[in-house]
């Protein structure tokens, strides 16, 4: 309040920069009342959760992650450069009871815009008969025809490199898989 005072007080002395100021101050408060009455109007909103570090230093968001599935509280997460999975379920208040923990891997940095999805202890790798490439193990891909351990590690390894499979045809993108067996595998797999 004092600044704003001082402010006013060399605005009407004839300071052209105090006048800037004040002139920047005030457009700054009629952006943030209309942002805060156009969001009381909104019938749905994203929750973004804070990042509850215990260091009382100001955290810079380097991005946001999409936390969901079996998980304690679900929603939009900020994130550092370098953060893992492992801290975000952290920050998601840890597993569900119901979750898979070994369907994610914990250890990985996670991606500006990423959705992260937890599974359910129970949930099927293998539904109508198709392997999902973001959930199955070394032994689902070793079951496939053309496939054996060698070649399903490596389909997990990329998968795990580039925060999953986005469409089947990224199975294309996976050393060792040409033309013919991508044809024979694109209708075995699901996402």
């Amino acid at each position: 309040m004092e600044w704003f005072k001082s402010q006013l007080q060399l605005a009407r002395g004839g300071d052209k920069g105090a006048r800037r100021r004040l002139l920047i101050f005030g457009a700054g408060a009629v952006v943030a009342v209309a942002l805060l009455i156009s969001g009381q109007t909104q019938t749905k909103s994203i929750r973004i959760k804070p990042n509850q570090s215990s260091e009382n230093k100001i955290q810079v968001s380097s991005g946001f992650v999409h936390i969901a599935g079996a998980v304690a509280d679900p929603g939009v997460y900020p994130i550092k450069s370098g953060t893992r999975l492992f801290e975000i379920i952290a920050l998601a208040g840890g597993f569900a009871k119901a979750a898979d923990r070994d369907s994610v891997n914990l250890a990985r940095v996670v991606a500006d815009g990423e959705q992260i999805l937890v599974g359910r202890s129970g949930q099927a790798v293998v539904s109508d008969g198709l392997v999902n490439l973001n959930r199955a193990t070394v032994s689902d891909f070793d079951k496939l025809p053309g496939l054996g351990p060698t070649l399903a590690a490596r389909i997990i390894d990329w998968r795990e490199a580039n925060n999953g499979f986005k469409s089947i045809e990224d199975l294309r993108k996976v050393g060792g898989i040409g033309d013919k067996l991508f044809s024979s595998l694109r209708k075995l797999v699901s996402l």
